[in-house]
Order: C-alpha cells, then sequence, then structure tokens
C-alpha cells in the first residue's frame, strides 16, 4: 500500500501551522508585556533624563490600596510647581501606574517623598518642551522588571519553542523519502526550558528569603526545592546536550517506506562515528495512545506490542551503521492520529553505555501493507540475531517458571512472590483509592451528598485493585498433564484453594493472553498467561511469564511436545 505524499506533505503543513499559531498564543503575550512593561520603563527613563529637574510643592500622597484575588497598591497623590513663571500640578507620580504587590517600593517611596515635603527639598522632573508633563519620582524598579521578564522569559520561550518546533518537526518529517530523525535532537532544549522556568518562577521568593526567614516565616525554606529541581533539570539538559553532540544527528532510512503492517518495518540507523562496538538493541513498539480532555489533559500510552533484535552493525568510512528489519504482528492496525486518540509505532536504540550513553527513539510511519524490505542482511547475522533471541527467551523463562517437559508430559509452577513492584503498586494504588473513598463518605455527612457519590466510586474501584494486588502477592499455580490430561492446582500462600480438569488434545487449544504491562523509563515489561481452550471453558496453565518472547517460547514446545506425540502414535 503507498502513502500519498502530497496527503502527507499536507498534514505535515497542518501541523506546523496549528504549532504556528499555538505557539504564539504563548509568544504573543509575552512581546506584549515586554513592549507594555521593561522596554516602556526603560525608554520613559531614557526620554526624562534631558527634562528639567525644579522644586515642588505636595498636595497629597497616599497608598491606594485595590482588593481582588490579591491585593495590589498604587502611589495616588497631587504636587504643584512652577515653570518659566507658571503655575502647574500633575498627579503623575512615577513610571508605574498600574496596581502592584511587587515588594515594599510603595511604602518606601511614600516615606522618601514625604521626607523631602517635610525638608522643603522635593523635587520634580519637568518637560522643557511641554511642562504639563512631569514625574515626581525617577526610580527604576529592577524588582519589577525582573519579575515582568520571568513572565516574559517562560511564555516567550515557551512560544518560541514551540514555533521553532513545529518549523523542525515539518522539516525533518521526510516520510516522503523515508528519513525519520529523533526528538533526542531537541531534548537538550526542552529540560534546559524546564530548567529556566522552575529557576525564574522561585527567583522572587529566593531573592526574599532571607528577610522572609527573619521574620519568622521557616515554611519559605519550602521554596527552595524550586532550585535544586532547576538544578537537576539543568544536569540532565548537559547530560543530553553532551550526548546529542557526541553522536550528531543519527537519521533513520527507512526500508521500506514506510513500514508494512503485514509485511516488514526495517531501517538503517546511521551514526557519524566508528569503534561503538557490538553491544545493542533494536526494539519496535505499537502503542495505542489517548489524550484526556479537560483542563488537566494528560497523554496515556497503551501497548500494543512489542519485539526486539540484534542489528547488524557495519563500519565504512567513518561511519556505523544498524541495519535491523521486523515482522509485525499482521493484525495489529496502522498508524493514525484523530482527534484525542492515535496509534504510534516508535522504534527505540539502545547502545554503547561508555564514555557516552546511546539511546535514541524515533516515531516511524507504518501502514497496511505487506512489502517486505530490500535490506540485505546477511544469513549469518540472520543466525546469530536466532540464536542471541532464542537464549534471552530461555533465560527469561527459566527466571520465570519451574518446568519440567518430558515427551508429552509436563509440570509448570508459577511461584507465588514473582513480579512484587507490579503487584505492590496495585495494591497501593487500591488502598489510596479505597482510603480516599472511605475519607469522602466520612466528609459527607457535613460537606455535601456529592461526597457520597464520588466516595463510593472510589472506594468500589480501590477495595478491588487493594484485594486483586494482595491476592496476586501470594498467588501460585501448578499445572501437571499426564497422558493428555491436565489438572491444575491454584494456591495463595501455600494453601491449595482449588482444582481443575481438562484434557489437551491439540496444539489449537494453546492461547496467548496479555496479562498487562509495567514500565520504567523508556523501557515496557510485557506479562503473559497461557491457557487451554476446553469448549466453552479455558484453564490457565501458566501466568504472569515476563516478556513476549519467552511466553512464545513455551507455546511452542507446549505444541511441539503434542506434535511429537501425534506423529509417533
Amino acid at each position: 500500500m503507498s502513502i500519498s505524499k502530497t496527503g502527507e506533505a499536507g498534514t505535515t503543513s497542518k501541523r506546523s501551522i496549528g504549532a504556528f499559531i499555538f505557539g504564539l498564543m504563548f509568544l504573543g503575550p509575552a512581546i506584549g508585556i515586554l513592549l507594555s512593561g521593561p522596554l516602556d520603563t526603560l525608554r520613559l527613563h531614557v526620554m526624562t533624563s534631558g527634562w528639567t529637574q525644579i522644586s515642588a510643592t505636595l498636595q497629597r500622597i497616599d497608598i491606594e490600596y485595590h482588593h481582588g484575588d490579591t491585593t495590589t497598591y498604587s502611589l495616588e497623590g497631587l504636587y504643584s510647581y512652577r515653570f518659566n513663571n507658571r503655575d502647574y500640578s500633575s498627579n503623575r507620580i512615577s513610571y508605574y501606574e498600574s496596581p502592584d504587590n511587587i515588594g515594599d517600593w510603595h511604602a518606601k517611596t511614600e516615606n522618601k517623598i514625604r521626607r523631602a515635603s517635610a525638608s522643603q527639598v522635593l523635587t520634580a522632573w519637568v518637560n522643557p518642551d511641554d511642562p504639563s508633563e512631569s514625574y515626581l519620582v525617577r526610580d527604576i524598579r529592577w524588582e519589577k522588571i525582573g519579575f515582568m521578564m520571568i513572565f516574559v522569559l517562560v511564555f516567550g520561550g515557551a512560544g518560541a519553542g514551540i514555533m521553532l518546533f513545529g518549523r523542525y518537526s515539518a522539516r525533518q518529517a521526510d516520510v516522503a523519502s523515508g528519513v525519520v530523525y529523533s526528538g533526542q535532537n531537541l531534548m537538550h532544549w526542552v529540560l534546559g526550558f524546564m530548567s529556566m522556568v522552575f529557576l525564574l518562577i522561585s527567583l522572587p521568593a529566593v531573592l526574599s528569603l532571607p528577610s522572609e526567614f527573619r521574620s519568622g516565616n521557616h515554611a519559605i525554606l519550602l521554596v527552595l526545592l524550586f532550585p535544586l529541581v532547576a538544578a537537576g533539570l539543568g544536569i540532565a539538559a548537559y547530560r543530553s546536550r553532551k550526548n546529542w553532540l557526541f553522536y550528531g544527528r543519527t537519521p533513520l532510512y527507512l526500508n521500506p517506506v514506510p513500514g508494512q503492517v503485514q509485511g516488514q518495518v526495517g531501517g538503517t540507523l546511521k551514526i557519524n562515528k566508528t569503534g561503538l562496538g557490538e553491544r545493542w538493541n533494536v526494539r519496535l513498539k505499537c502503542v495505542r495512545q489517548t489524550r484526556s480532555s479537560g483542563k488537566n489533559s494528560s497523554t496515556r500510552e497503551t501497548l500494543l506490542w512489542q519485539s526486539s533484535t540484534l542489528p547488524e552493525v557495519t563500519e565504512s568510512d567513518g561511519e556505523t551503521c544498524l541495519n535491523f528489519v521486523f515482522n509485525p504482528d499482521p493484525e495489529l492496525p496502522q498508524s493514525y492520529r484523530k482527534g484525542r486518540k492515535a496509534v504510534i509505532w516508535r522504534v527505540e536504540v539502545e547502545g554503547p553505555t561508555e564514555p557516552v550513553k546511546f539511546q535514541r527513539q524515533f516515531v516511524v510511519p507504518v501502514v497496511e501493507g505487506a512489502a517486505n524490505s530490500t535490506l540485505d542482511i546477511s544469513t549469518e547475522h540472520q543466525s546469530k540475531a536466532s540464536r542471541s533471541q532464542v537464549a534471552a527467551a530461555e533465560a527469561a523463562l527459566s527466571q520465570n517458571l519451574d518446568m519440567t517437559l518430558s515427551g508429552d508430559d509436563f509440570i509448570i509452577h508459577s511461584a507465588a512472590g514473582r513480579h512484587l513492584s507490579f503487584f505492590l503498586i496495585f495494591m497501593f494504588a487500591g488502598i489510596a483509592f479505597a482510603g480516599a473513598g472511605l475519607f469522602m463518605l466520612n466528609q459527607a455527612a457535613t460537606e455535601g451528598v456529592t461526597l457520597y457519590f464520588m466516595g463510593g466510586v472510589f472506594f468500589l474501584v480501590g477495595t478491588p485493585m487493594a484485594l486483586g494486588g494482595l491476592f496476586g502477592l501470594g498467588r501460585s499455580l501448578e499445572s501437571r498433564c499426564e497422558d493428555g490430561k491436565i489438572e491444575t492446582v491454584r494456591y495463595w500462600m501455600g494453601r491449595a484453594l482449588w482444582r481443575r480438569s481438562t484434557e489437551f488434545r491439540s496444539a489449537q487449544q494453546l492461547e496467548l493472553k496479555a496479562a498487562g504491562s509495567s514500565s520504567t523509563g523508556n523501557s515496557t515489561k510485557e506479562y503473559f498467561h497461557i491457557r487451554i481452550r476446553d469448549g466453552q471453558r479455558k484453564v490457565r496453565i501458566a501466568e504472569m511469564i515476563e516478556g513476549r518472547e519467552a511466553a512464545e517460547l513455551l507455546m511452542d514446545r507446549l505444541r511441539a511436545s503434542l506434535i511429537s506425540d501425534e506423529l509417533i502414535g
């Protein structure tokens, strides 16, 4: 199946325009604040530097309080002066007419003006070309300018970053030629910007920390968490930048273009460096993304399928090339994005850890089609990769289960205590939900009937989760097959709970069932059950096998044991 270059280009163009408009929503207000705030203040200060300073008489000066979500202040007053034998009055005190609550400038300036008036040394700055224009104070409030610049840098940086990312993505997403680039190229900029945000938003509080602490506000020390987070993000940005500079852009050349669900997904990753060794791993993932709506929207990923392989590594002309090919499950969906839902195909590459760790991710287009890759991967490497995958699956299988296979008979013991983190997270999440539900039910009597509904939902969701996690921690399963008859016994904490019996007559009875997944960083662990279908019944004979390859290896062994017995018979 071919992909339309015009359609792809149109989609890329729309995304670029969308990113430009979205970024402008941040950059526009930032530019407005910059022009009307700091730059306008500096313009007035330069302009009034040539004005005439003359004596003035204070009529009144007060701090006006403005109440809203927060209380803000402004200086309001009236003063008079004489210029070229004419009397003038003005109420313009300073450059800052809009109210704010930044620092104690208003109180200090009011006291300063009152003292100058009492000492008869009060002066005003008058425009000699238009004497009706004047200012009583020409102070530059660097604290306010700094505070406004935080918003300018944060919102302006976010807007500019979104716009540049949209332009960069449009330029790099050359699907028609089959070249894909990793998001690693921009990661250091993202991390650096986040570091700047955390640092800038905490700067005013950090600067006021000594005075606040002396006044007894010891809780102000908590604001130091923000600079610490900023430092951590800054270090991560430095490491990401170092990684990118060491390995370069690392383009991925797809083959076929695009990838084919019913055929193959493959490509060549090029790195402008040699001597990187043979320790490489390439993983292909198909995930479903769902973006929630509302104020606090988030994106959730569900793993549909994944597979790993060893790439064939070649070096020439100062360049390292990694060639790889996958045969995806033909029942998987193709790449698409519609509204808040999407299916993403992602290639993840891991390599050497020294002197700089190599790790890249590429989002690749995959469509329905049966085209195969034209990459010439050697037979020797294919055999090596196959042996390596089988060895890894066998090692994982031996760690997952205790097994004894003898002819067509077998014993499989799925022991308790495996995958502790998986069930502990499940259990504690359930406890948290159920506990929150009980708390809301307890508060409902005084807070309102809405909490009865919310508390009931939380409790009903959390209780099964907590019990399921607790059960999973102590459960085990033993399956025995003798002369085609299978007996399974379910245990919990070593005590037998129930038994089930069925017959194993055909390899078609075997089923592989996904049991869940857990993610740590970029790594996702899949868990599977193996069941035997006997009429309408489905009897589980092995559970929580970590890794698709290990589960499929056990399936193959069980099928082989039955088929060999049928051939002998």
